[in-house]
Formats: C-alpha cells, sequence, structure tokens
C-alpha cells in the first residue's frame, strides 16, 4: 500500500510534466498554423507544395490529439472533461489527410477549409499565450479576447484578400482587405463589397457577406467587454484612493 502511495503521485507527476511539454509543442504548432496558412493565403496557391501541407497537416493535428488525450488522462478520463473539450478534439481531427487519403476529388476552395480548421485551436493556443504573460483575472480574461479579436480580423482579411483580389478590383492589396476587416469589425460598414460567390446554384452569400457577419459579432462582442474591462479599472483606482484616504 506504502508503494502504490510513492508510485501513483510519481506518475501523476510524471504525467504533469508531459503535459507541459506537449502544451509548449502546442503553442509552437499553433503559431506554425498560422504562418503556413498566412503564407498560402498572401502568396498565392503555389506557395507551398501539397506535400508540404499534408504532411503539416498530419503532424500538427496529431500533436493536438496527443495534447487532448494526454490532458485526458491526467484528468482520469472524466466525462467532464470530454464534454468541455469536445470542440478542441473535433477541430484537432487531420480532415484533409482523412479526405485525401479517400482520394475524394475536392475543390481547392473546399481543401482550403479544412486546411484551415485547426485554426480555431491554433488561434485558442495564442489565446493562452497572451493570458500566461498576464496576471490578474480580468487582465487576463481582457488579453485572451483582445488577441482572439485581433486573430479574426487578421484571417478574415487574409481570406477575404485571398478570394477577392482577383474578382475584386477595389481589393488591390492585403492592406485594401485589412482596411475592409477593422471597417467591419467597428460595424461601421466598409465601402468595398464582397463580389465572390461560393455556388450559385446554393446560392450560397458572398465570401464577404459571411465575414462581414463574423468581423460585425466580434465587435459586439468585444466593445462591451472592453466598456467593462475600463470601467473596473476606475473602479479599483477608486476604491484603492478611498482605502488610502481612510
Amino acid at each position: 500500500m506504502d508503494l502504490m502511495n510513492f508510485i501513483n503521485p510519481f506518475s501523476m507527476k510524471r504525467s504533469k510534466v508531459f503535459e507541459q511539454i506537449l502544451n509548449g509543442l502546442v503553442l509552437l504548432g499553433s503559431l506554425a498554423i498560422i504562418i503556413v496558412a498566412s503564407i498560402e493565403l498572401l502568396d498565392g496557391n503555389n506557395a507551398l507544395s501539397e506535400t508540404f501541407i499534408l504532411k503539416f497537416h498530419l503532424w500538427v493535428c496529431g500533436l493536438f490529439l496527443a495534447d487532448f488525450f494526454v490532458r485526458w488522462y491526467t484528468d482520469g478520463w472524466t466525462g467532464r472533461f470530454f464534454n468541455h473539450n469536445l470542440f478542441f478534439l473535433l477541430v484537432s481531427i487531420p480532415y484533409l489527410n482523412i479526405v485525401y487519403g479517400l482520394s475524394t476529388t475536392i475543390s481547392h476552395s473546399t481543401w482550403l477549409i479544412l486546411r484551415l480548421i485547426p485554426l480555431a485551436r491554433g488561434i485558442y493556443g495564442v489565446s493562452l499565450i497572451v493570458g500566461w504573460m498576464t496576471r490578474s483575472r480580468i487582465t487576463n480574461l481582457f488579453a485572451t479576447y483582445l488577441t482572439i479579436l485581433f486573430t479574426t480580423i487578421y484571417f478574415c482579411s487574409i481570406v477575404f484578400y485571398y478570394m477577392e483580389h482577383d474578382v475584386n478590383p477595389p481589393v488591390k492589396t492585403y492592406w485594401d482587405a485589412f482596411d475592409w476587416a477593422l471597417m467591419n469589425v467597428t460595424t461601421v460598414g466598409s465601402n468595398i463589397f464582397g463580389v465572390h460567390v461560393g455556388s450559385h446554384i446554393l446560392r450560397i452569400p458572398t465570401t464577404g457577406q459571411l465575414l462581414a457577419v463574423i468581423l460585425a459579432a466580434s465587435g459586439m462582442l468585444f466593445f462591451p467587454l472592453f466598456t467593462a474591462y475600463v470601467t473596473t479599472i476606475f473602479q479599483n483606482k477608486r476604491q484603492n484612493s478611498k482605502k488610502a484616504e481612510s
């Protein structure tokens, strides 16, 4: 019994160390996803080879899956952990490699969407980096939401540029797309409108319309948080000054 009491904490300590190593690798993988996606979206379809994309996608998704199952094991295989982290499991599956392995013919747009699915995990990883750089809970929450907002602006702008720069005259450079994203996230609206249509048969809205909705929704979620954050700062300063006076 004493031996088991000694082994279990030692085993759990090793699991925690391994989990921390995986977390660091996940953060690096998250940054790598952002860099690789940016290169392909901004430099064109032939910027990276298909073989490189498939291998990179498989390795990063494998890393994300390993991180999920290690953390689930550390948590004791609980259903609560699985339910709370199901989204991260779904976005860690290498759909691109599965489709490619089944020899299914897909369009480049679908190929791109499947490649960008792990970005949801990547964005979360970047938010963790900022969260660890802060101390107070309020600042942590604010920095995390701020990171998610600017990451959303960045990726909506590069996707918009990728889809629109060949068919939409006002979109000449990436900075035109970035200006479009900023105007939409503030809900002011831009004088540039998306013209690329995903499917005339299915009557899918233009890519720009969908991205504009995402940006506007992000802005409406963020700005109240910003207001609450600033209000909290002033309230804390006021309470501290009253304590100092008393």
